[in-house]
């Protein structure tokens, strides 16, 4: 849960696509049917992150963003306080990213960075400011490395699948997601990614070129 704030809005941006092609895939035309974020009209399951945030917010797209603004300020005014502390740093990140200001996201994952050097989170929140900014290739590099020395790390898992899925490598997509899942199955981002895994299954299963 410590890093899932900074990928709730890439996450729901995905999960809106996954919904859209696998209606298509799954109504067998070129159509999409079904893309309501209500997880009782079937498309997506309960606990997606396009139904609920990590709080279980039913928030509007102004109120996320008032908050989001609210956030910044706080954080802002505690960075001041002390401008080392590395988790305040990371919160600030997120909050930054969240409010896509990208380059004082950066900034705040630099800094954390610098403070601790063998930071996963801030290596993982630079790497996904790549993939905002459109270069997923050094994004994907930079979260393969972080993996290698952190492999039990949920949030580069969850955040390379992200990657993957936007390059439209849905397999690759599905076992990092896979992963991230059996981390930590009862955290935020296991949840979430058990629910995109489970998506992509159903929409495989419900394809007319599935083999029964």
């Amino acid at each position: 849960m410590r890093r899932s704030l900074a990928f709730i809005a890439v996450g729901v941006a995905v999960a809106v696509a996954a919904a859209i092609v696998i209606a298509g895939m799954s109504s067998g035309g070129g159509e999409a049917v079904g893309t309501s974020s209500d997880p009782a009209g079937g498309t997506l399951p309960s606990g997606h992150p396009s139904v609920a945030s990590d709080g279980g917010d039913d928030k509007t797209p102004q109120a996320a963003e008032e908050g989001s603004g609210d956030a910044v300020e706080r954080l802002e005014a505690r960075r001041a306080e002390d401008p080392g502390d590395v988790a305040v740093l990371l919160d600030l990140g997120d909050a930054y990213f969240m409010a896509q200001r990208l380059d004082d996201a950066e900034q705040a994952y630099t800094d954390a960075l610098a403070a601790a050097p063998d930071s996963a989170a801030a290596q993982v929140g630079l790497a996904m400011i790549l993939h905002a900014r459109g270069d997923s290739r050094q994004a994907e590099k930079a979260l393969h490395a972080v993996i290698e020395k952190h492999p039990d790390d949920q949030d580069a898992h969850y955040s390379l699948a992200i990657i993957y899925f936007s390059d439209g490598e849905i397999d690759a997509a599905k076992e990092q997601w896979q992963t991230a899942a059996g981390i930590d199955p009862k955290s935020v981002t296991g949840r979430r990614s058990r629910s995109f895994v489970d998506l992509l299954e159903d929409g495989q299963s419900g394809s007319p070129h599935a083999t029964d």
